[in-house]
């Protein structure tokens, strides 16, 4: 088993599209040392559906109910072993991958939530994929739910951009930041994977001479305090196995928009995933996920994006 990451629960619904989350597992070669557990929640059919039959009788409601239920599980069932054998097929270890199906209980989403928390190390779900944004970006939806509630846990949210081990950090000095780093650094240590630590800076708003004069001395600060926490960075992936030759160090000034900053800085150096902690450091507690990191799952569309806990 590998010292990094070990154990990642990745949560499926059986469709062509959730394959693609599967292949993405496949592309990521650091991927291919852990533990997969791959997850379904079968939703039963509602009682409301009964509402709908009064036509037929109780027991021919039930056995159509049933009927539906079977056929669902031996679809996810034979979903999962083919999931299974292409994962083998890609370098997986046979025994590394496991799958379970189970029967919803509180809700898709606490349910996968209460599954995370028996000993995971990561969360895995998808985009809907193309040009699409996350999955309908609405309250009540399940993979925002999973975002906003999974705190304890980093979430990856699988792309559908072509994998090339190109991973962009964006780096703030919090401690959202210093967890999002740690959790990279594992996940890929001793890979060729290139990594991009870059820090975003908002313009500081001088639009006068004597403005400019009076905050000269605030901006060397901040990037003498950045330049420190890219520097932190950049040892904790060499500590982890990364070479020098691989990371690339980048500081950019005077963005109106961090979060569109981020998105297209990460796509001028060809990432395909960006890796961010759940707050920076200024983002509110009452808040599950800070603003900016909302901003960029939005625009990063296609790409993959890490979320440290």
């Amino acid at each position: 088993m590998s010292e990094n990451i070990s154990k990642i629960l990745v949560a499926l619904d059986g469709s062509k599209k959730a394959f693609k989350t599967i292949q993405y597992l496949c592309s990521f070669e650091p991927f291919l040392k852990k533990e997969l557990v791959l997850h379904n929640i079968i939703t039963r059919v509602p009682e409301c559906y009964f509402d709908f039959k009064k036509e037929t009788s109780p027991y021919t409601a039930t056995l159509q109910v049933k009927e539906w239920e079977y056929e669902y599980r031996v679809k996810m069932e034979a979903f999962m072993e083919k999931a299974k054998k292409k994962l083998i097929a890609a370098g997986f270890r046979p025994e590394a991958v496991n799958s379970v199906i189970t029967e919803r209980n509180k809700g898709i989403a606490r349910d996968i939530m209460d599954e995370a928390r028996k000993g995971y190390d990561a969360l895995l779900i998808r985009r809907r994929g193309g040009a699409q944004v996350l999955v309908s970006l609405v309250m009540g939806s399940v993979s925002t739910k999973l975002i906003e509630k999974t705190k304890y846990l980093p979430v990856i949210l699988a792309g559908t951009q072509p994998v090339n081990h190109s991973l962009f950090l964006a780096i703030d000095g919090s401690k959202g930041t210093k967890r999002a780093v740690d959790f990279a650094a594992k996940t890929i240590g001793n890979s060729d994977c290139r990594v991009v630590l870059c820090s975003v800076l908002r313009d500081f708003d001088l639009y006068s001479e004597k403005k400019k004069k009076k905050s000269l001395g605030f901006i060397k600060t901040a990037f003498e305090e950045i330049e420190t926490v890219i520097r932190d960075a950049e040892k904790t992936f060499e500590t982890a196995g990364i070479q020098k030759k691989n990371m690339v160090k980048k500081i950019i000034q005077g963005a109106r928009s961090r979060a569109e900053a981020i998105v297209e800085a990460a796509r001028e150096e060809n990432c395909d995933t960006i890796v961010f902690g759940r707050k920076g450091k200024s983002d509110v507690a009452d808040f599950d996920i800070g603003r900016i990191p909302w901003k960029v799952i939005h625009g990063a569309r296609e790409m993959t994006v890490w979320l440290g806990p």
